[in-house]
């Protein structure tokens, strides 16, 4: 009886010892299979070769990050406070100045106001402070490998190798966040090959260093999804006491009788020249909040799917303009 126990432990000691062995290996095997894929998709051999040499093993941070994000329960006013402070407001005002030229003409080029940019840039990565420090290739490899969105990231892995192919960046220096958004502008590879732009025309596309680069690609992405000239797009609203329970989300509100039943008057510069208005309600919070919103809101939304994302994006540009 005693070695027989004593022979269970040895086996589960040899397994737990083999399995990232075996992991590591099942993982190369995976990699050389997807080789002829890769040629499909435009890289050379030789790109593919040379990078999957630094791809040893899955990042098992990467995938516990993965494992392990929490489902989204935050209140909007938390997310609000989270992304919006007074540092981040007055950073975003000494940029935007700073900037001035650089944005205007971007602006001509792409219609998209620089305060929305810069607002963009400040809830992706801090104006550039905090971009990630993951490996952007072996990020999506794990991912491709180890997830379970394995046809998105393995798309989304060859497009990193492209990129490290047609020259853009080194695989040294692509590196992001640890599901794959590059650079200060958190671009996943998909996005890079279709809407970065070489503002500066050196020929590299560069999303780390170039504020050329970072800025028009950012306005060039919101341009290519229907940004609307001239429109605004969300402002929060604050509605006459009488007027809270009427308010709805399926209709459209003429400017007049927003601004009659606004406490604020201030609400005038954001509608511009709209005949009529929509309202996004936020109700999961302690208490509601209310927001115009255009199309322009809808657009910053293809940025990052959620309604909180693309108004904390928006009130941001608001106060780096107006406040």
């Amino acid at each position: 009886m005693i070695k027989l126990e004593f022979s269970k432990i040895i086996i589960t000691l040899y397994l737990f010892l083999m399995t990232p062995f075996v992991f590591a290996i099942s993982y190369q095997n995976w990699l050389d299979s997807l080789k002829s894929e890769a040629l499909e998709h435009g890289v050379s051999k030789r790109t593919f070769v040379d990078t999957v040499l630094n791809l040893k093993k899955p990042n098992k941070k990467v995938l516990k990050y993965y494992n392990n994000q929490p489902e989204f329960k935050i209140t909007f006013n938390d997310y609000y406070k989270r992304n919006i402070s007074i540092e981040r407001v007055n950073k975003g005002k000494k940029l935007l100045l700073k900037h001035k030229l650089l944005l205007d003409s971007i602006y001509q080029e792409f219609s998209v106001p620089p305060e929305v940019i810069v607002s963009i840039w400040g809830i992706e990565t801090n104006y550039g402070s905090y971009i990630g420090n993951f490996s952007i290739v072996e990020s999506l490899s794990t991912l491709a490998y180890g997830s379970k969105r394995k046809k998105y990231f393995k798309k989304e892995f060859l497009n990193s190798l492209l990129i490290i192919d047609k020259g853009y960046i080194s695989y040294d220096n692509m590196i992001g966040s640890w599901a794959g958004a590059m650079g200060q502008s958190q671009f996943m590879p998909s996005s890079y090959l279709e809407y970065a732009v070489d503002y500066n025309k050196d020929e590299k596309i560069d999303l780390w260093n170039t504020y050329e680069d970072i800025f028009a690609s950012i306005a060039n992405y919101l341009n290519k999804h229907g940004w609307e000239k001239g429109k605004h797009w969300s402002a929060e609203y604050f509605p006459k006491d009488k007027y809270l329970n009427e308010l709805s989300e399926e209709r459209s509100y003429s400017n007049n009788s927003l601004i009659i039943k606004s406490h604020k008057k201030s609400v005038i510069r954001y509608l511009n020249e709209e005949s009529t208005t929509k309202v996004k309600i936020i109700k999961k919070n302690p208490s509601k909040r209310f927001f115009l919103i255009t199309n322009n809101f809808n657009v910053i939304k293809k940025y990052n799917n959620s309604d909180f994302y693309a108004l904390v994006v928006g009130e941001l540009a608001n106060k780096i303009k107006y406040k």
